[in-house]
């Protein structure tokens, strides 16, 4: 069987052909085959959730959310994914880690997160009146507004969403991983399957290659940004010149002394 590897991924029972083919193994039910299915399958997921673990932030999974406050609601936990399509609604434990809200009415603001135990002392008694949400707080699967909403405000959000284990009970369904996961995914099985098979040197070439694998694309899928190249003491430029020729400032971030708070004009 031609296994696919282009952009796409493997499905289950796809990544499950080819490790057989690779180990020379037959995998299924009957009592003659060398391997179980199920146990090749929780392989497979078990190698699968160590890569994911690895990193909640891998770019495969970045996803934009959008949702809409009601006046005087301060807790949200359903949002409409827009980004990847199709827009679906979900619930806030589909989703690992959110980064930012910006409320897109009115001109717009980005919303600062801020502690849930310091929000509460601060917007509390009399102090709690609705008003325009200027910062936000993640506590008991839920997004939290502070100021509660005094009206209806759309509100952009983008985070991190978890993986899916729909292909584990569908085979029909790609595994739900970056493209360039898939293969130390197939060596980590090969791993687990020369274990089983008590063949240790096997397992730990395997492992090797898997382990040193996910850290090199580990790293260049988590890196930062590389679109400009280092510019060594000269700190974050707001403004392409050292200089205005206005009578508008012109703010740089600047790193240590003379300036201990970082900014400069």
């Amino acid at each position: 069987m031609a296994i696919n590897f282009s952009n796409a991924n493997l499905t289950l029972a796809q990544m499950r052909t080819f490790v057989g083919e690779l180990s020379d193994l037959d995998i299924g039910f009957d009592e003659n085959d060398d391997i179980s299915t199920d146990l090749v399958n929780g392989f497979i997921k078990e190698g699968f959730q160590k890569i994911v673990a690895l990193s909640q932030r891998y770019p495969y999974y970045q996803s934009t959310y959008l949702f809409y406050t009601v006046a005087d609601q301060r807790s949200y936990s359903t949002f409409s994914k827009q980004i990847p399509t199709p827009v679906t609604s979900v619930g806030i434990s589909t989703i690992q880690s959110v980064i930012s809200l910006v409320n897109n009415t009115n001109g717009g603001n980005g919303l600062v997160y801020i502690d849930q135990a310091r929000a509460e002392s601060i917007w509390v008694g009399t102090t709690d009146q609705a008003d325009i949400p200027a910062y936000f707080s993640i506590w008991g699967n839920q997004v939290n507004l502070w100021p509660k909403p005094n009206d209806i405000y759309e509100i952009t959000m983008r985070g991190f969403r978890k993986p899916s284990l729909t292909w584990f009970s569908d085979e029909n369904t790609a595994i739900d991983i970056d493209s360039q996961m898939q293969l130390p995914l197939i060596n980590y099985v090969m791993a687990r399957i020369f274990q089983f098979q008590e063949d240790p040197e096997m397992a730990n070439e395997y492992m090797r290659s898997f382990e040193k694998a996910v850290a090199i694309i580990q790293g260049q899928l988590t890196a930062p940004s590389s679109n400009r190249q280092l510019i060594m003491s000269g700190g974050l430029q707001l403004t392409p010149y050292d200089w205005w020729w206005t009578d508008t400032p012109n703010l740089r971030v600047l790193p240590g002394s003379p300036y201990p708070l970082g900014v400069a004009l």
